[in-house]
């Protein structure tokens, strides 16, 4: 029997006599899944992820009466032909939503997460922008019956599931309640399987709802925010906003977005920033794979990750990088020039202090920084925290070890990120497709706080002020665009540019020993 052949029987009629029944059977002649039995849809997932579960059901690490005997009964062919069976079949969803649960969570979760309370990402910022997976650890959420997300959700909160890498879903879980978990799942189910929705936005069941200010109200912490149907037509900006519980300003809420012709300049700033490389506004200006939210997490509201409420008040200012003063504009045009690499851009360079880009991306920083104390340049939570040095130094060797075990489950094997529908849901860390050797990150310093106090997402795994050391050193070792300041040779670009202690450019690569700053391959 053909392998093709050997997953559809599999599938559709199972082996009486191995006592197999069909897959089918609960997960649908479509494997669209199934309510009733709480079953998942299979069709046009991952082939990798479906044959890792079949070994963790055979693996005792999750429990099914039905799941764990089938799976024990297969052979390792099978395995593969089942999976591969189902990877190919259209997506297909059977899932029935229940009735009159508030999605109100469950969007605000879904889209935003809650970085402020309890460190958690958005859901779609590992399973993609609609929840429709990943590459083969992150699977689609997106039409999955309501049931099995719900029983799946519970079980990583009682501890009753696990083979999930580094632990995530676990420490994700356990942050949840049970009325978060049912919003969840009922805002996923409802989602079209196949995806984005015609106009580029993920459809819930009735209307869409990427972006509801007043559901996304809740993702700031705000429990008792008004629904969507509460939003006045104009939202008064409180007078001032005290402190959080650790002393860091907190910006207003989206939910607070004022209307008006400046609102819809702050929303165009913040999707600009969330998805710098593939707006229809900011693209041309962006020669790689990278968005402003890469590196300044929770849309820039983040304390710890450069947000932008702390580099409003603290421009103008001298900065010894440009060797002037600079305002934030010309600051934001900076950030396209070298970790956007604008010079391989469509346009070939930043965009105008007077563009709609950056006009939108100063409109959103100032209504983030709503109240903030003006020409405070310490406002705590400002940039990254200095991460000390430690005894042993950094060492791109112990890096590469930190980054296989810890980092390429998100980022890939090779730095070179991970896609879904079209956006970059992880970003490549080196390569054509990373920030250029201009660009703040590219050095270690930088980047080991950086890693240090926001990787992985979620905070569900900490490493050691070492790790984050020695691998920000790896994945500052490797190539990436060249410095648009290169004057033609590396050790002259290097002594004028390049001249920190934690900066690798011009040093030999640990690797092969080549002088690091040649470039990226097809820079």
């Amino acid at each position: 029997m053909a392998v093709g052949d050997l997953g559809r029987v599999i599938a559709t009629q199972g082996d009486k006599e191995r006592n197999i029944p069909p897959c089918s059977s609960c997960h649908g002649t479509d494997g669209g899944g199934d309510e009733a039995t709480a079953s998942a849809r299979l069709a046009g997932q991952n082939a990798i992820y479906l044959a890792r579960q079949i070994e963790n059901f055979r693996a005792g690490r999750r429990n099914h009466p039905l799941m764990q005997p089938w799976a024990m009964r297969l052979t390792e062919k099978e395995i593969g032909a089942v999976t591969d069976y189902y990877a190919s079949l259209p997506p297909a969803s059977n899932a029935q939503p229940p009735q009159g649960v508030d999605l109100a969570d469950g969007v605000a979760l879904a889209l935003y997460g809650d970085w402020r309370g309890r460190r958690l990402p958005g859901c779609v910022q590992c399973h993609g922008p609609s929840g429709s997976s990943v590459g083969d650890t992150f699977p689609a959420l997106n039409g999955q019956p309501y049931s099995y997300l719900l029983s799946q959700l519970t079980a990583w909160t009682q501890d009753a599931r696990s083979g999930d890498p580094l632990g995530m879903m676990a420490a994700v879980g356990g942050r949840l309640t049970a009325q978060e978990s049912k919003s969840a799942a009922a805002y996923f189910a409802g989602l079209p399987p196949e995806g984005l929705g015609s106009d580029g936005e993920a459809q819930t069941p009735a209307e869409s709802a990427s972006t509801p200010a007043g559901l996304a109200a809740r993702a700031e912490g705000d429990r008792s925010g008004p629904s969507q149907e509460d939003i006045p037509g104009q939202v008064d900006i409180p007078a001032g906003r005290a402190p959080d519980a650790q002393g860091y300003f907190e910006p207003p809420m989206r939910s607070e977005r004022p209307d008006g012709r400046f609102g819809e300049m702050v929303a165009l700033g913040e999707a600009i920033f969330r998805d710098t490389d593939t707006h229809p506004d900011s693209a041309p200006y962006v020669g790689n794979a990278q968005s402003c939210e890469n590196c300044h997490l929770d849309a820039g509201r983040l304390p710890n990750s450069a947000p932008l409420w702390a580099a409003w008040v603290a421009y103008p200012a001298y900065r010894s990088k440009s060797h002037r003063v600079d305002t934030l504009a010309s600051r934001i045009q900076g950030c396209f020039r070298y970790s956007m690499n604008a010079r391989a851009s469509v346009s070939g360079q930043p965009p105008a202090a007077d563009s709609t880009v950056v006009v939108a991306l100063l409109s959103y920083s100032y209504w983030l920084a709503t109240n903030a104390p003006t020409g405070d340049t310490g406002m705590p939570g400002r940039g990254y925290p200095d991460l000390a040095a430690t005894a042993e130094g950094y060492d791109a060797q112990r890096g590469q070890i930190v980054y296989q075990d810890k980092c390429a489950v998100c980022h890939g094997s090779a730095g070179a990120g991970q896609r879904a529908e079209g956006q970059v849901v992880f970003p490549p860390l080196w390569g054509a497709d990373a920030f250029n050797w201009g660009a703040g990150m590219h050095s270690v310093a930088t980047a080991a706080a950086f890693i240090k106090f926001n990787m992985p997402l979620g905070g569900f795994l900490e490493l050691t002020d070492q790790e984050a050391w020695d691998v920000a050193a790896f994945v500052n070792s490797h190539e990436r665009p060249q410095d648009p300041r290169f004057t033609g040779d590396i050790a002259e670009t290097a002594k004028r540019f390049h001249s920190g202690r934690d900066d690798l450019y011009g040093t030999p690569s640990p690797f092969d020993g080549h002088l690091l700053g040649r470039g990226a391959a097809n820079d």
